[in-house]
This record gives structure tokens, sequence and C-alpha cells, in this order.
């Protein structure tokens, strides 16, 4: 019984990674004729596109009225929950060390540990500058 139980919980994760909204929303910005909207079939595709190439940056769409850059729009929060993340992770198992969060284009690489569980490498400075103006 007990394995039938656990593929009923992994089963029921499964399904919830499936149906839980992405953390981002299209952004699409543009010097356009006029507005251009799209239907939800294409809102869905392009955001499906987003999702199946994570590290993609954006897209340009060219249309009849001038091109639409689209790149993913996150909320103001995301760091601070993928802080709290990594800080849980690394508490919750102290064989884990470090996770390593590769270098871009425009950062180098990021190791975040117990003592600095920050998505970003400045990611202690900005914790404690946030905590600070929640005091005031």
């Amino acid at each position: 019984m007990s394995g039938q139980a656990d593929d009923r919980v992994g089963i029921g994760r499964l399904k919830e990674i499936r149906t839980r909204r992405p953390p981002w929303q299209l952004l699409m910005v543009g010097n356009t004729d006029g507005p251009i909207s799209f239907s939800a079939e294409t809102n869905n595709a392009l955001t499906r596109i987003f999702e199946l190439l994570p590290h993609l940056g954006g897209v340009t769409i060219r249309t009849t009225s001038g091109d639409l850059n689209v790149s993913r729009d996150f909320a103001g929060n995301y760091v601070k929950e993928v802080d709290e993340l990594l800080a849980s992770i690394l508490t919750s198992e102290p064989e884990i060390t470090g996770i390593v969060f590769p270098a871009t284009g425009t950062r180098p690489e990021h190791v975040a540990t117990s003592e600095d569980p920050h998505l970003l490498p400045e990611g202690k400075e900005l914790a404690a500058t946030s905590r600070a103006e929640e005091v005031r």
C-alpha cells in the first residue's frame, strides 16, 4: 500500500507542476503603427515557447504594423522568493554546500551557500537594504 500512496503523491505533484502558472507573464513592447493584439492561442503558444526554452531572453515578432519585442516580465518579488527557496534547501540539506548559478553575458558565476543564500551576487546587500526599508 505504501508504494501506491507514494505513487499518488508523486502523480499529484506532477499534476500541480503542469497546472502551475509560470512566475512571469509575456511582455510585448514595440514601435508599431497602432495597437496589436494576438489571439489567446498565439499568446499561449508564445508562453509555451518561453517555457520550453528557459534561457531564451526574448524574440522579435515582425508584423505588418511594425516589430514587437517579446520577453518575460517577472514580478518584483521573485528574487526574494528564490532566495527563500535557496535558504530552505541549504538549511534542510547539510550535505549541499553550494548551488552554482552559471555566468551569463551580464553576470559572473555565483555560488549560493548557507552563509550567502542568494540568487544574485549582491543579494546580501539587497536583502539588508530591503530589511532596513521595512523597518522605516
